[in-house]
């Protein structure tokens, strides 16, 4: 049999483990990422215990401990009183109950942590690509330099503006789900009065909802504010700056420590938030999509980052248990995945109600509902935490062998 050989478009997290899991089962893997420098952009990421699993399996656990946090619990809290309404554990109880840490990192830091395991082959920069065109005997990328490559499977992890999606399923605009983000990254020092804690620290009011928590070993603060907005404000882009000014004006009335975090942040991002409906499929032939080219996510539940790492683990294992039929392996990895990502989309959706709702009964009725949850020592995993944060992709690969 023929040696196998994948070629991997686009450089982010789900390209890069893509190449990472490919390799530890010793499948030929080439990336493309058509940016001169792999980027270090964006702000906080969680690594929950289902993105965690696999990092380490990897062998990237210590490299991730040494730049993430490790934080102890998720606290809900009212906007305006800073009430909690809702807690749920993390730290040693998660690690115990999900088997593998739950950690939040900055963004750059985990792509630091994936570089470190690709090392410096098996990659080419500057790559934009012009076409993919496929036959029975295989698939071959055509750069905009006019360099051609040729592989036996192509898997398009290049976003959610990705090349190889157009080219499969046609131009398609994301859907502008009517938020925005607001993103801030503050020096550690700046809020350490405000003790608050070792937590993900989730702001819930009318319209609007934040979500806070330590990154960078603890040297920095991140929080990302999400607001509804009836038009489309800002461009999908991790590089959109916003202003401190106006983000205070967007969180005007809320309490003090929020208009605090914001106040002391140095410089304020701002992007508009898109999804997809689910694509009712990913794959033709030998071309298969993963991550935010396949299923773009509202943040609410944190899981971008987290279903690509996902999505990169089980086509690696499709792909290596069938070599001698790759076509059948890409089909294997979207019957697995498929669905669970679906959920995971409309499962945010749903977060976004709940957070953000602006009826003052369905508040009251929120509130009392989750006061039921919300001492630390008694607090219990709620059933979509249960189906998400415990998801093994290394079980799911061998129930459907």
């Amino acid at each position: 049999m023929a040696k196998l050989k994948v070629l991997v478009a686009g450089g982010g997290i789900g390209g890069i483990t893509s190449v990472l899991a490919l390799r530890k089962r010793g499948i030929e893997v080439q990336l493309f990422e058509q940016a001169a420098a792999f980027g270090m952009v964006g702000a906080g990421i969680q690594v929950s215990s289902n993105a965690a699993k696999i990092l380490l399996k990897l062998g990237l656990g210590q490299a991730l401990k040494e730049v993430a946090t490790y934080p102890d619990g998720r606290d809900y809290r009212g906007w305006d009183t800073a009430e909690r309404l809702y807690y749920t554990p993390l730290g040693q109880k998660a690690e115990a109950h999900f088997g593998s840490p739950y950690y939040a990192a900055h963004r750059a830091e985990l792509l630091d942590v994936l570089l470190s395991g690709l090392g410096q082959h098996g990659f080419k920069l500057g790559s934009r690509i012009e076409r993919v065109d496929q036959d029975d005997n295989g698939v071959s990328l055509t750069l905009t330099d006019g360099s051609k490559h040729h592989g036996d499977i192509l898997i398009g992890g290049d976003g959610i503006h990705s090349t190889v999606r157009a080219q499969l399923f046609g131009k398609e605009l994301p859907r502008f789900t009517g938020n925005v983000a607001w993103r801030g990254l503050v020096p550690a020092e700046r809020v350490a009065h405000l003790n608050l804690g070792n937590l993900v620290n989730v702001w819930m009011g009318p319209n609007r909802s934040i979500v806070s928590y330590y990154v960078s070993a603890g040297k920095i603060y991140n929080w990302i504010g999400i607001s509804r907005t009836k038009t489309e404000p800002a461009r999908e882009s991790w590089l959109a700056e916003g202003k401190i000014e106006d983000a205070l004006a967007e969180y005007h009335g809320w309490n003090p420590i929020i208009r605090t975090i914001i106040s002391e942040t140095p410089r304020v991002l701002k992007q508009a938030l898109y999804d997809r409906e689910p694509l009712p499929e990913w794959q033709v032939n030998r071309i298969v999509l993963l991550g935010d080219a396949a299923h773009p996510m509202l943040p609410f539940y944190a899981q971008g980052g987290a279903q690509s790492i996902e999505d990169a683990y089980v086509l690696a294992g499709c792909i290596a248990d069938g070599q001698d039929k790759p076509i059948e392996a890409l089909a294997r990895f979207v019957k697995l995945r498929l669905p669970r990502t679906a959920w995971m989309q409309g499962l945010a959706r749903r977060e976004e109600e709940l957070y953000q709702t602006n009826d003052e009964a369905a508040i009251k009725a929120r509130n009392e509902r989750m006061r039921s949850n919300r001492i630390p020592e008694t607090a219990t995993f709620p059933p979509e935490q249960e189906r998400l944060y415990g998801y093994n992709a290394e079980v799911e690969l061998k129930k459907s062998a």
